[in-house]
């Protein structure tokens, strides 16, 4: 059976290169002449003025790739154009991750804001251009990385968490214990990513705020935990619990850690009866929660803001 398959598939060579070559999408040609490599960076958002050779043009090439693959759809693109456009924010590849960085150049501190699941960075761009304006003199940066290729942070099964609570205090507390599937990579990756952003900043470990929404803020907590050294703070907006006696020990070396949990009272995606697992955990292991319910569903609501702006004004 085995052979005869075998043969078959040699049986017609011209009609299966067809529609391989029907279903297939060419990759296109890469730029050849430094007028089209300037032309295809311009194209994805990325700048370019500050490439002189062509080797630097190739690697910002390789970035704009980056940047047009990842990009928002039409809306998001529009927000962020005309963020650029302003001054108020620029587009980079930092460490492979397209960021949209809004804010200060020069910052005295940064929030790295993750997304949610399946989501894309660009939704909280008008946060953060309103954090950035009303911070100031205080100067603020804002990056919102993007997850690459649509991906979700690591593997995230939200029915296996809410079916848990069904099946008792024993099925929660195993789902709850167990570290999904691409954590690891992902504090690997995000390591790196911080380290290279900071250089990038000109800050310290101590003026990076780590945020998140979601998934994200699931993220945001086990990068504050993981890290070698304590962030300046962390914001929570609608997360979750994981790995919780990997947390629980992390939090020894973190005792003070500033927290600011947001979650909404209609969130059907993430209910709100889990949030205080999460506060529960954190100010039980010496972490000073600020935890405030929303009156919204699974969103970052009007009144989030205002909790963000007064968190943030404490860190500086």
């Amino acid at each position: 059976m085995a052979n005869n398959n075998h043969k078959s598939k040699e049986l017609f060579p011209e009609t299966n290169a067809f529609f391989r070559g029907l279903f297939t999408t060419a990759k296109p040609e890469p730029p050849k002449t430094v007028r089209e490599l300037r032309r295809a960076i311009s194209a994805s958002g990325l700048r370019h003025a500050d490439c002189v050779e062509r080797s630097e043009l190739e690697k910002r090439y390789t970035d704009a790739v980056i940047a047009a693959r990842d990009a928002p759809g039409k809306e998001g693109l529009e927000v962020e154009q005309t963020l650029v456009r302003a001054g108020a924010a620029t587009l980079e590849v930092i460490d492979g991750l397209r960021c949209l960085c809004v804010g200060a150049a020069a910052p005295e501190l940064v929030v790295v804001l993750y997304h949610g699941y399946g989501a894309h960075g660009v939704e909280f761009a008008a946060l953060a251009a309103l954090l950035c304006e009303r911070l100031l003199p205080r100067r603020l940066q804002v990056v919102l990385p993007q997850c690459p290729s649509g991906e979700s942070w690591f593997e995230l099964d939200v029915t296996k968490y809410l079916y848990a609570v069904t099946m008792g205090e024993a099925a929660k507390a195993r789902v709850v214990r167990a570290t999904p599937n691409g954590v690891p990579e992902m504090r690997c990756r995000q390591r790196q990513f911080l380290q290279t952003l900071r250089r990038r900043a000109g800050v310290a470990p101590s003026q990076i705020c780590l945020a998140g929404f979601s998934q994200g803020a699931m993220v945001a907590v086990d990068l504050a935990l993981d890290a070698p050294e304590p962030c300046a703070g962390v914001v929570a907006l609608s997360g979750f619990v994981m790995c919780v006696e990997d947390w629980a020990r992390k939090l020894q070396g973190k005792k003070g850690l500033r927290v600011l949990q947001l979650h909404g009272l209609e969130d059907r995606t993430i209910p709100y009866y889990t949030a205080p697992w999460l506060r529960d955990l954190l100010q039980t292991n010496g972490a000073r929660v600020t935890f405030l319910p929303q009156a919204c569903s699974h969103e970052c609501g009007p009144a989030s803001a205002s909790a963000i702006l007064a968190f943030l004004a404490g860190l500086f």
